[in-house]
């Protein structure tokens, strides 16, 4: 009666087309469209699976979901080395506007390259599923060659063109063009690259980001990220975003090219040198 509630990203919407327990299935060269869910998911036990030069449209929630919300019970559980590739993965959120374009839980060893995502009210994409800085069962995800783009659309806010959360030892995202992030500009925010919550031993190497609204990169609170060799431009407020000071290194900012015409590079605290 009080309507539909999920904490982030449409959490508890299926999808028009699931997968449990599916070990070495293709999907290829097919259209998913006009449906009122997710498109795809690759739940439970799902392994050695692939998306490939498949597009997804018009969808009610996201695009591509893989792995579940909480940490399998056994390996055979997991859902491991799932690949989608050169999909187009567009025009999504028409019913339920926080979801994203490739949702990845708590899942490992998966490989999102190539694919063109745009058009969602949300995140781009998102990157595990745990808050702080317990273990997580998300790591070495791989997210690279993507063009992430118009996102956001000026309605939800709190969110980016790539969104990461938790302990993620072995994760890269890489190689992505991101742009055209436009959180709603009267409530928090939206990012290129946004390590939220726990977020740590992430690599983000060799990204273009540009043109959002309150910052290129953010990281609200995380441990030893690394941004190598990325060329961010163009926030139309701070470019670059720490939302909290710890004991540790937040993260290391090494041979990056940061071009901006407003005059504000840093956002929000800065004072520790950590």
């Amino acid at each position: 009666p009080e309507g539909h509630s999920d904490a982030q990203a449409a959490f508890t919407v299926p999808a028009a087309v699931q997968f449990t327990g599916a070990r070495h299935c293709l999907v290829e060269g097919c259209e998913i469209g006009h449906v009122g869910t997710y498109g795809l998911w690759f739940r439970a036990g799902c392994q050695d699976n692939q998306v490939i030069r498949t597009e997804m449209f018009d969808l009610g929630a996201g695009g591509v979901r893989i792995g579940e919300g909480s940490d399998p019970p056994t390996e055979a559980e997991a859902a491991l080395r799932n690949r989608v590739e050169n999909c187009f993965l567009h025009d999504g959120g028409r019913i339920f506007r926080h979801a994203v374009g490739v949702w990845i839980g708590r899942s490992s060893y998966n490989t999102i390259a190539h694919n063109d995502v745009c058009d969602f009210r949300y995140s781009g994409m998102s990157i595990g599923w745990s808050w702080g800085y317990a273990p997580s069962s998300a790591n070495h995800n791989i997210i690279e060659y993507n063009h992430i783009h118009n996102v956001g659309k000026g309605q939800l806010s709190d969110m980016g063109g790539i969104y990461t959360l938790g302990d993620s030892p072995g994760t890269v995202l890489r190689y992505n063009y991101i742009h055209d992030v436009l959180s709603n500009p009267k409530i928090s925010g939206g990012w290129g690259l946004y390590t939220d919550e726990g977020s740590t031993d992430i690599l983000m190497e060799n990204n273009i980001v540009h043109n959002t609204v309150t910052g290129t990169f953010h990281q609200h609170y995380g441990k030893e990220n690394r941004l190598v060799n990325n060329i961010l431009a163009f926030s139309q407020r701070e470019q670059l975003i720490r939302s909290r000071e710890e004991d540790h290194i937040s993260f290391f900012l090494d041979r990056n090219i940061i071009y901006f015409s407003n005059g504000r590079l840093l956002g929000s605290t800065w004072r520790n040198g950590n």
